[in-house]
């Protein structure tokens, strides 16, 4: 939902220093399979949301891709140093970019890990200890989890925004109670993300335990994004779906959104 954190946002990459933040990108494809394709705006046709956590976190393929520079750069670290680590984390993550440009793929995730890697390598490089490469991860989720918690407080739930930029027919969120309380507890799910990130890379960070970290930075990365992902949409359709049956006009806009009805798929 934002960047997340990862070897995103929102998310990212939700994870890893490369993937977390990586979310982002991944969030934008959820995003467009949620919009669907109908409408001049490409949004706003309420298709239906990833079924599985491996589909949306990519599948085996976006955990590995994701996790590659950060395992790199723990494991090179150990054996021959700060630099060589630094080095071989950089070069993995531009290797990605390399493979996906050669076989014809997306690079969007790709050049956003990069650039976490990158940035994540050089407060290493600042700091001179290999948990720093993990800071820019703790620092991103910290902000992420007091900007949801505030926005809630304030009553406009960042969940909200993010579920019209989705799709149209939410855009009229805040004056539709039951879309309204979808965004609250949608944006919970995500502070709770963040906070629990934060919170266990925190510790792990001030043990100095890079290994740790970097275990941590993988499970906490894109698995734990796909579940706020599959938890989100989950929310919103019990709490707030979108009468199937909504004529679609040519500007992607449709009616307002549905009431609770029964046989809401629970995801």
């Amino acid at each position: 939902m934002t960047p997340v954190d990862g070897v995103a946002v929102p998310g990212a990459g939700p994870g890893l220093p490369a993937g977390h933040d990586d979310a982002g990108g991944r969030a934008g494809g959820i995003a467009s399979r949620a919009g669907g394709s109908g409408g001049s705006g490409g949004r706003g046709t309420g298709g239906e949301p990833p079924v599985t956590l491996a589909e949306a976190v990519g599948g085996p393929r976006g955990i590995i891709d994701s996790a590659i520079p950060t395992v790199a750069f723990v494991t090179v670290n150990a054996e021959a140093g700060l630099t060589a680590g630094i080095i071989v984390a950089i070069a993995a993550a531009a290797g990605l970019v390399v493979l996906r440009v050669v076989r014809h793929e997306p690079v969007q995730q790709a050049f956003s890990g990069l650039f976490a890697v990158g940035f994540a390598a050089f407060i290493a490089s600042r700091t001179g200890s290999a948990e720093g490469f993990f800071l820019p991860s703790i620092a991103k989720n910290a902000v992420c989890a007091v900007v949801g918690l505030g926005s809630v407080l304030v009553g406009r739930p960042v969940g909200g925004y993010v579920m019209a930029g989705f799709d149209q027919r939410y855009s009229n969120w805040r004056e539709t109670p039951s879309v309204r309380r979808a965004a609250v507890w949608a944006t919970f799910v995500w502070i709770a993300v963040f906070a629990a990130r934060f919170a266990i890379q925190g510790v792990l960070y001030l043990a100095g335990e890079s290994g740790w970290l970097a275990a941590a930075n993988i499970v906490l990365g894109l698995p734990l994004f796909g579940a706020a992902v599959l938890a989100t949409f989950a929310i919103v359709r019990r709490l707030a779906p979108l009468a199937e049956d909504e004529p679609s006009g040519e500007d992607g806009q449709t009616g307002e959104p549905g009431q609770l009805a029964a046989g809401i798929p629970n995801d």
